[in-house]
């Protein structure tokens, strides 16, 4: 333990010594490397509409980095602080793409539904502004701030179409931008509005009609792909309950870590392939 504290104090000091030295230089480094990621991280939070600004994500992101680093050092020696500082730099990341996508599908979920609502209200009043105004009042996010973000283009001189274009550019989205094209075009051409929303919507129950049933037809690939993936652990586990010395040199041996490491890499290959297989895209 005196170890790790001396390591702890050494790299304070280490840090001081770093900033005194080159301070104007260390700092003014800083500030542009925070300054680019401000402007990548504030894109993806405008995008998710999360009420958090920048800076506050980046101070979270650092305190985050730091408080993890720190916390697999003193539980896990230098392997965990590396386990830590890999994980405290990139997990704020992958939230935010995981949010993305989950929005995505949200959007994709919701997108049937409001082309009924802009369907009806296309007939009780011809305005497309107002059946898209009508869509924010009756549905919630997140494809209420979407339209919102169209309306508020529309209203600001942005052309209609050219709203419904950059919709489609902001949130891609493959319900929406089956919606979005075929309402452009349909504009475009002169098409009746109220039949092509009432289509788009058709398409889309349709399409998910069908996505069920491969869902269903692929599950048992799918559960094949898991077990095999699942199996060689249990066979190593089942191996060591009832021999452990048979297995031990597995865990204590280069060769024994050379062939666990590949039999690992062809295990997920093998999942991936079959997980390939089975996927069907509508």
């Amino acid at each position: 333990m005196i170890y790790l504290w001396l390591g702890l104090a050494l790299a304070f000091v280490a840090g001081v010594l770093l900033v005194w030295a080159g301070g104007e230089w260390v700092g003014n480094r800083l500030a542009a490397e925070r300054g680019v990621y401000e402007r990548v991280v504030g894109k993806e939070l405008h995008r998710l509409f999360l009420p958090v600004s920048p800076q506050e994500f980046v101070i979270f992101h650092a305190a985050l980095f730091v408080g993890l680093t720190v916390l697999g050092l003193i539980v896990m020696g230098v392997l965990g602080a590396m386990m830590g500082a890999a994980a405290g730099a990139f997990l704020p990341r992958i939230y935010l793409k995981m949010k993305w996508k989950e929005r995505l599908r949200q959007i994709d979920e919701q997108t049937e539904e409001a082309m009924v609502y802009m369907s009806n209200s296309f007939k009780a009043n011809p305005s497309l502004p107002d059946a898209v105004q009508d869509v924010c009042n009756a549905m919630g996010p997140p494809i209420s701030q979407e339209f919102g973000v169209l309306l508020k283009e529309y209203r600001l001189g942005t052309p209609l179409d050219q709203a419904l274009i950059n919709l489609r550019q902001r949130v891609p989205a493959r319900n929406m931008e089956l919606a979005i094209s075929a309402l452009v075009i349909g504009r475009t051409v002169g098409g009746n509005i109220p039949d092509i929303l009432e289509e788009i919507g058709g398409t889309i129950r349709e399409s998910y009609r069908l996505e069920r049933v491969i869902d269903t037809q692929t599950a048992q690939g799918r559960m094949q792909a898991w077990v095999m993936g699942l199996m060689p652990g249990v066979v190593v586990g089942a191996f060591y309950w009832l021999d452990p010395d048979l297995i031990q040199p597995l865990f204590e041996t280069f060769i024994g870590y050379m062939v666990l490491g590949a039999a690992a890499v062809f295990n997920i290959i093998g999942v991936i392939m079959i997980l390939k297989i089975v996927q069907i895209d509508v």
